[in-house]
């Protein structure tokens, strides 16, 4: 009895296998032709990311903020007919040496640090050369002015720049149930510093559709008060799980087979 349905268990996960195998390719060939229509077009994807957000924070502090989710290119978009606008992608695979295929993110941002009216503070050193100077948390700047009988200079400057550009990715929800929506802030230490643009681009690494799991399963039923335990097998296709378990009854002291199907409309 329990090799017959050992035999059945078996029969029935490989017919598992085989209709997911199936759909895998069936979707497959949908892609590729989709692909092939889209070829014959010429898409053009900007890579300046749109800022939707500025505010100023309790220090002072100016952010920009943008959607995590656009500026997103296919695997394949060097193949597909699509261009980017501007020459961010030919100018980083140019000084980094690396082929389009390798290109998985890149972000570049553009910033101004202002400031006016720096009160500058003088000394005179041992060799009495002046030099006015100011310094701050962030910027070290010096002047020395030429010497009276260098006739061809006007002095020289010496700066130093310490700051940090913070870029912070999260999630949030507009309503209690609503979709997760992803989100880059972008600011500077240095509250002087303004976010003047942004250019990125993602390409969308691509994942596997089909996946097959070797499971070791545990349930309890509640009605009879019983734990089930054995040996399992899922096949994951995109939404669709089907999962396929031989565990053993205690009650009837035997193996048995189980299935079961789940398909994911949302997720949180």
């Amino acid at each position: 009895m329990i090799y017959q349905i050992k035999n059945i268990a078996i029969a029935a996960l490989t017919s598992l296998l085989l209709i997911t195998a199936a759909l895998a390719w069936h979707q497959k060939t949908l892609k590729e032709k989709a692909e092939g229509q889209t070829a014959g077009s010429r898409q053009i994807v900007t890579q300046a990311a749109t800022i939707i957000n500025r505010y100023i924070d309790g220090s002072s502090r100016r952010h920009a903020v943008i959607s995590a989710d656009s500026n997103h290119l296919t695997n394949n978009w060097y193949t597909n007919g699509i261009a980017i606008s501007g020459g961010l992608v030919d100018t980083v695979a140019e000084a980094l040496k690396i082929a389009k295929d390798q290109l998985q993110q890149v972000t570049q941002i553009a910033t101004v640090t202002k400031a006016a009216q720096l009160k500058a503070e003088k000394k005179i050193d041992s060799l009495q050369r002046l030099t006015y100077y100011y310094h701050d948390r962030y910027l070290q700047l010096a002047y020395r002015p030429a010497y009276a009988t260098d006739s061809t200079g006007n002095g020289q400057f010496d700066f130093a720049y310490n700051d940090s550009l913070n870029v912070v990715q999260y999630w949030k929800r507009n309503w209690l149930l609503g979709a997760k929506k992803s989100y880059i802030d972008i600011y500077s230490n240095d509250p002087r510093t303004t976010v003047n643009g942004i250019k990125r681009l993602v390409v969308e690494q691509k994942e596997p559709k089909l996946g097959v799991r070797i499971l070791a399963m545990a349930s309890y039923d509640f009605s009879r008060k019983l734990i089930t335990i054995g040996p399992g097998l899922q096949v994951d296709f995109k939404h669709l799980s089907l999962t396929g378990s031989f565990y053993y009854d205690a009650d009837a002291q035997s193996f048995k087979p189980k299935f079961a199907a789940r398909y994911d409309f949302i997720k949180f």
